[in-house]
């Protein structure tokens, strides 16, 4: 059975950020649950946010337009952690922004996936300094109602 939309969504995102050779390299994590150690950054991040679902049409199967909500996290360490982590998301933006095929994310968005915000975070101390951007991205997808692996 192929893979729920949601899932070849964030497949998309982490084979186009891997392919693009960001800072992070091959260090693009999706739904990365444990934290990240210091011999894997930069790296980054990618995590599901709610999604909306709405019905289109009448009869059945009726389309469904999927609003996801997904996060890409750019998180770097050392003495200029800061400006590692925004540099790090500007590749993350241009990357993504590469063509319209790469926005649409081969044919799985019904749009061009479209940048939110960005919330930079910065903890730790002296050495152990670990800064993140992390951006929020809408992914607009539609599928008919009781296939959501098939984008329509």
């Amino acid at each position: 059975m192929a893979a729920h939309i949601q899932q070849q969504i964030l497949a998309a995102l982490a084979a186009t950020l891997v392919a693009a050779g960001t800072a992070a390299g091959a260090s693009v994590y999706v739904d990365h649950p444990d934290e990240l150690t210091a011999a894997m950054l930069p790296a980054i991040v990618i995590t599901c946010g709610p999604e909306q679902i709405e019905s289109v049409g009448y009869g059945f199967p009726f389309g469904q337009t999927r609003t996801l909500q997904v996060d890409i996290i750019s998180v770097a360490t050392g003495t200029n952690a800061a400006a590692a982590s925004r540099a790090l998301a500007g590749e993350v933006e241009s990357a993504l922004y590469a063509s319209e095929t790469t926005a649409r994310l081969g044919g799985l968005a019904k749009s061009p996936i479209l940048l939110q915000s960005a919330d930079p975070n910065i903890t730790g101390q002296a050495s152990q300094v670990i800064a993140e951007v992390r951006q929020s991205w809408q992914v607009l997808a539609q599928t008919l109602s009781g296939a959501p692996t098939v984008a329509t």
